[in-house]
Order: structure tokens, then sequence, then C-alpha cells
């Protein structure tokens, strides 16, 4: 039975003053002014009106206050017009104000020209506009100079290491990687201590703290804003950066766009130590290893014809899906002599005698004796025993798992296969293994503009990832391999509404609902290359109903060959849900805030587990039928220790109430 690790995390914000500052609804901005008449006199009850220009329909209106002030809240980022109306005053019309994320954008005084309210007075936005009115560290990235600057990987979030303080430790803009955020440092902090928001709500998994629950398209991206200090209230939650994500929209005209992004080794140039050899003399080439990325999709948006609903309701979609792969650098295991597998372990022996004491013994290091006849002196040091001669076990003295041992490691050995430096034991045995990352992600975003006071807004992201390794996955380079592949799917829900009740009070409702599962198993490998009983190995599992797969045993030898493949059949699961509710009220300069923030988390993660039998071959002192090597016990039959443990439906269980203080 799955049980579920839950944390609340509930935050009650409380009232705040601010003054001459607007509080902003999660990822969205406003807008405020003051609107005067040629001699700069105050002009109150004039009507102000926020226009998407992308999508032609008035979002916000408000009335000037008493001294002249307006402020339009909430607004998502974007393009406005700002038009104001007054009587006996021409209409002015402020074209082109670029909205960012969260952000509290100041236009100063709008001057409006005497004259017939038919007659108006338009002003370009020609110079970008500054933020004057918070002290917010930040920095914006915007659609364009996601889509337009070229990216190795097409991934947005390589573009936050261009700004100020951030640092990664990525050696390559080129991931291929799921959905992490821990990746890059800002100010010094630690990465698992950044939030990531998409769309003003968490997107955090936050079981572990270092990835998302939906990564989403670059070409799904309306802009993004990494925050580093003076954060509002409702953000509370990690002590590290904010990088709020928003998603593109639909607008009053169709757009569409198909597209198909292709990097493999066939275009890049054979690098120079391919074509020559240390001398610097001509070589056969060796070829360039194999890389793939091929990432195609498209995408439309526009309006919604439904009666009723005429410029009113709009639509986003967008599909990417990613096929790569890239080698995992030249790598090499390490591997005994292949002569060990006849029994000849005489290039195991060296010119240096064992030390007993402080006194040489007759052995020569790396003895094998036979099972059971070394002595030992209280330091554990081997003072006697009998050897093989030459270090060469007969036939007679294999064990009866041998042939199974053969078939499970005989494949280790394959050409190209050099001695190791410094220790004609072991040999180097070539491994080019490859990376495989496949991805599918569907986005979808619905905005129903009901009038200039109520909007609401629906989005859903829905990722499902695959990555696969020969070596396996969270498994190290030793041999037998057992190729794995890890499943990530992933979705996003997300509801908004946004109410104006009256011109000084403004009400946001977020609703947000997160899921992600994972999956490790094994990767294509034929059964007989791993199933026990196929291989012809009769040790018997302590827990049978662990070993969901019938793998051969884990097992270790001091040294050479080993191997600790990452538990097949491993999964976990995450589910989050945010509930949101902020309440705004102005009063002149003034603005006074609260609402109630509920996050509950769900998460279930199956403990690592020694999947199949564990057997230790390690020469030890506490061993009594120690040959004095790993291999050599292994060829024997002879473990020192067998240990299995049976994590299947292991889950852990908990619940954290968490309830911080809001500050100004």
């Amino acid at each position: 039975m799955k049980r579920f690790a839950s944390k609340f995390n509930v935050f009650f914000l409380a009232v705040i003053f601010l003054i001459a500052r607007p509080v902003l609804a999660q990822n969205s901005g406003s807008i405020q002014g003051t609107v005067v008449d040629p001699q700069a006199r105050v002009i109150p009850g004039a009507t102000v009106k926020a226009i998407d220009e992308e999508k032609g329909i008035v979002i916000r209106d408000t009335i000037t206050t008493v001294d002249g002030r307006f402020l339009l809240q909430p607004l998502d980022p974007g393009t406005y017009t700002i038009r104001v109306s007054a009587k006996g005053m021409k209409d002015l019309e402020d074209r082109g104000v670029t909205l960012d994320s969260r952000q509290v954008l100041g236009l100063g005084e709008l001057t409006m020209a005497l004259g017939a309210a038919t007659e108006s007075v338009t002003v370009e936005a020609t110079v970008p506009l500054v933020e004057t009115a918070t002290a917010d560290h930040s920095a914006v990235i915007d659609s364009h100079t996601v889509l337009e600057t070229s990216m190795n990987g097409r991934d947005f979030q390589s573009l936050v290491r261009t700004l100020p303080g951030v640092v990664s430790n990525d050696s390559s803009d080129f991931r291929l990687a799921f959905n992490n955020t821990d990746s890059f440092h800002v100010d010094g902090l630690r990465g698992s201590n950044n939030n990531v928001y998409l769309d003003g709500a968490i997107n955090t998994d936050v079981g572990a703290n270092d990835g998302q629950f939906t990564q989403l398209s670059m070409d799904a991206v309306g802009e993004f804003k990494l925050q580093t200090s003076n954060f509002a209230a409702e953000y509370g939650r990690n002590p590290g950066v904010l990088l709020a994500i928003n998603t593109k929209s639909g607008s009053q005209h169709f757009h569409g766009t198909v597209y198909e992004f292709n990097r493999e080794n066939g275009f890049d140039a054979n690098p120079f130590f391919n074509k020559v050899n240390t001398a610097g003399l001509s070589k056969t080439p060796v070829p360039n290893a194999k890389l793939r990325f091929n990432q195609f999709g498209a995408n439309a948006g526009g309006p919604i014809p439904l009666p009723g609903a005429k410029k009113k309701l709009f639509f986003f979609y967008n599909y990417e899906g990613t096929r790569a792969s890239k080698p995992n650098g030249v790598q090499t295991y390490s591997a005994p002599n292949a002569a060990w597998q006849t029994g000849d372990f005489s290039s195991f022996l060296k010119s240096s005698f064992m030390m007993a004491g402080g006194v040489p013994t007759a052995f020569h290091v790396g003895q094998i004796f036979h099972a059971g006849s070394i002595t030992r002196n209280s330091s554990g040091e081997i003072t006697g025993g009998n050897p093989y001669p030459n270090n060469q076990i007969p036939l007679t003295d294999f064990g009866n798992q041998f042939s199974a041992w053969m078939k499970l490691l005989g494949t280790a050995y394959r050409p190209g296969a050099t001695p190791h430096p410094g220790d004609n034991s072991l040999v180097d045995i070539p491994f080019q293994d490859i990376y495989t990352f496949n991805k599918n992600q569907h986005v979808v975003r619905i905005d129903y503009n009901i009038n200039a006071k109520t909007n609401f807004f629906f989005r859903w992201v829905d990722d499902s990832q695959r990555e696969a390794q020969g070596f396996g996955i969270f498994s190290g380079n030793s041999w037998p391999v057992l190729p794995e592949f890890r499943k990530k799917p992933g979705s996003s829900w997300w509801w908004n509404l946004v109410n104006v009740l009256t011109p000084t009070i403004t009400n946001e409702f977020i609703f947000s609902y997160n899921h992600l599962t994972q999956v490790v198993d094994i990767n294509g490998a034929a059964p007989s290359t791993f199933d026990k009983d196929l291989l012809g190995f009769t040790y018997q599992d302590f827990f049978p109903n662990a070993n969901i797969h019938n793998t051969f045993p884990k097992f270790s030898t001091g040294g050479g060959i080993q191997s600790f493949p990452f538990a097949p059949g491993w999964h976990s699961e995450a589910r989050a849900f945010t509930w949101t509710d902020n309440v705004t009220k102005v009063y002149g300069v003034h603005a006074i805030k609260f609402g109630i923030f509920f996050d509950y988390n769900q998460a279930g993660q199956q403990p690592f587990w020694e999947h199949a039998l564990n057997l230790s071959f390690d020469p030890s002192k506490d061993f009594p039928l120690d040959s004095n090597n790993g291999l050599a016990n292994l060829l024997i039959g002879n473990y020192n220790t067998a240990t299995q443990t049976n994590g299947v439906t292991g889950f852990i269980l908990g619940v954290n109430l968490d309830l911080p203080a809001a500050t100004p």
C-alpha cells in the first residue's frame, strides 16, 4: 500500500500598509500615474483605461482620485495603451506601454490638453519606462529575447546565467536533463533555495526542491523575471531567488508557428586530434561521437469566436517534441586481466612481500591461498597459509556458480582493451555510453475577459519525458551494467479569477494542481543478460518479491569487477495543491493587502533497496574462508556476507504545518 508524505504550508498574509506602493497579485503587475491639466493641476474623476494592444480590448479601467492619481491592477505582462478621458479635455492615449512581470510601472504625470472629447492626443512610448515605485532587485527577459537568442540546447534557463550575480554548475549550455532548478546559484545561495513560479503558482517540486513539475517550452514562454531581494509577503516559501515565468496568451488575430531545430555530429567539423596522433602525424580519422538534438513543434493562438464572447475569449496552444542523444564522454571501466577466468591470477603477484608485525613474510603481495588456510596475527596481518603455486587455481576448486558468473562477466571483455597504467593485473575497457532524452509537451491557455472588471484564466501543461543510458540511472560505471530508463511525466493545472470589486478594492483567486511521477526500470535488455535463472545462478533471494525482474546478484570483490545497479522498478509520486486569495484596498497613496495561501503537498518516494541478493566477496580478516582476493573468492564460490532488503512497498508518511509571519 502506498503512503504519501504530506506537507501543509499556510501563509496568512497579515494586513500590510504600504506607502506609495501598489500591491501586486502573483505574477501580474500594475500601472500608476497622475492626470493633470496644462497648468499641472490634478484632474479628479477622469476615466483611465488599460487596453491590451494584442487583444484589442479594455482589460482594466478606473477613475482618478481627488488628487488625480490612478492605479490599474492587476495586469498581466504585456503591451498596453493607456487611454484617459475627462470632461472638457481631449482624450489622451499613451501607446506602447510595456509592463513586465510583477512590475509596478509609474507613468508619472499625464498632461491632458483642453478641447472636445472627440479630439485626442496620442503619445507613443519610445523609450523603456523604468520602475521607480519599488526597490525590487530584479531582471526581466522577454519573449523576443527568449526566442531570438541562439542557445545551445534551447533551454530558456540558460539565459538566467546572463544576469548579474548568477553562476552555474553546468559545464555546457547543452543541457539534456529533466526539469531541474538547482543548477544555477544567485548571490551565493544554494541552488535548492531557488523558487520557481509558473503563472503565479508554485512550480517547484518540494520533495527534493531541485526540480519543476513542468518546464515550459521556449516557444510558450511569454517572459520570465528573476527577483533576488525585497520580496512581497506572498513569496516567502524559500530564502532564495524568485524565478517567475508567464505563459503566452492568444491575441485578437490568429497567429501560428511551425518550427524545427536540428543539431547532429554530421554538421560538425572533425576535431584536429581525431585526425592526428600525439606526434602530429596523420592517422585514420576517428569519427565524431554520435550526437543528435532534434526539437520540433507548432503553436497557434487567437480569438475563440463563440456567440456572445467576441473579443473576450482567447486561446493559445503549443506542442513541442524533443528527440536527443549524446555521448556520455569517452568512458572506460577497469576489469581484471581476462586470464582470471581460467584460474590464472599470476599477474596479481607483485615483487614485494607481505608484511606481518613489521617483518616481511614468505608470501608475495597478491598471493592467493586455499580457502580457510590463512592464519593471521592479532592485527589481522597474514602470517601463514596454503598458497596456490604461481597463483594458479585449478578447475577442481571452482565453485558451482562459476559458469553463471562467466556468462554474466565474460561480456565485459571486448576489443580495444588496454593494460591499466601501473597495474598489469587490470585492463581498461572502452564503453561509449549514449544518453538519450525524449520529451513531448502540450501547453493550453484560455483567457476569458468577461469585462473590464472580471477576468478568468486557465492554463494546462503536460510533460512526458524519458531518459535512458547504458550505465543505468543513478549508477556508476561498473560492470556488468544494467541499462535503465527513467520516465518523469508531469502536469500542471492553473485557474485564476480576478475581480475589481470597486475602483479601490481588487480580489484575485488562484488555484493550481501539479502532479508528477518517476519510474526507473530496465531499458530494452534481453532477459538472458540479466535474469539470474537464465544465467544459471542458483542463489535464492531472501525476499523474492523485492527482485521484481529476477536480476543477477549485486556483488563486490573489493576492487576490479563489481556491480551495484540502481533498483529497477523504483518509483515516486508528488502532488501539490495550492489555493491563493489576495485582497487589495487602496486609500489614496496607501494600499492595504491581506490574503491567504494554502499549500498542500503529497510526496511518496520509494526508498532505495537492495532489490537483489547482495554478495560481498571482499577479502577480510573477519572472513574465515578468505583466499586473500575477492575475485578468487567469487571464482571459488565463497562469499563473506549476503544481504537483501525489501523496499517495494516502503513509503514515508509525515505532516508539517508551517505558519510564517508576513513582512511588508
